[in-house]
């Protein structure tokens, strides 16, 4: 009898284990108050087309105006850029080059992307001196892209505003902009490259 019984236990499991599997999966439902996320693709936004020209390398020269920073000075740099991270991000190296007249170069690493969700450009800026910023912009406006961002410089939280203006394929001039304490946008720095 008690080998029936452990017989017939196992059939009825058996039965229950076959009939579940066999039930169609079930989507998952969202948990109430939690946002759902968009779902991914693995393809590269078309818009990263724009910045492709930026690829390669440059020679820059300037000058970094004065601030709390130091007095005014020339500066002279590269930059190399390329697309990364499956093609989603335009990373780039700026490099300054140390001289008597700035004698702390700055050095500086940049990631562009497009949000396809925000349908924004994203920038990611850190630098050699503990400074890092994140912000966004809408869209290029002919050839010019302005950036507004917030992060740290010198240990103070600090707004950005930065300029880029394609002058040509082998050309780019970049500026800078800090706010000020009285809302005010005082110009940091700026640059010419050349490929």
């Amino acid at each position: 009898m008690r080998l029936r019984s452990m017989g017939l236990a196992a059939t009825v499991l058996l039965g229950l284990t076959s009939l579940s599997l066999a039930q169609p999966a079930r989507k998952a439902k969202p948990m109430a108050g939690k946002p759902t996320m968009a779902p991914m693709t693995m393809n590269t936004p078309p818009e990263m087309s724009k910045v492709a020209w930026l690829a390669g390398s440059w020679t820059c020269s300037g000058k970094t105006l004065p601030s709390p920073m130091g007095p005014a000075h020339p500066t002279e740099a590269t930059v190399s850029a390329k697309t990364d991270l499956g093609g989603r991000w335009m990373v780039s190296q700026y490099r300054e080059k140390k001289t008597t007249q700035n004698a702390m170069p700055i050095e500086a690493d940049e990631y562009w992307g497009y949000d396809t969700a925000e349908k924004k450009w994203d920038r990611i800026a850190i630098d050699n001196m503990g400074g890092w910023s994140s912000g966004d912009a809408n869209d290029w406006s002919g050839n010019t892209i302005t950036w507004t961002s917030e992060g740290m410089m010198m240990g103070s939280k600090t707004k950005f505003r930065d300029t880029f203006t394609k002058k040509s394929d082998r050309e780019v001039f970049y500026k800078g902009e800090v706010q000020g304490s009285d809302g005010k946008w005082v110009q940091g720095w700026e640059t010419t490259c050349h490929k």
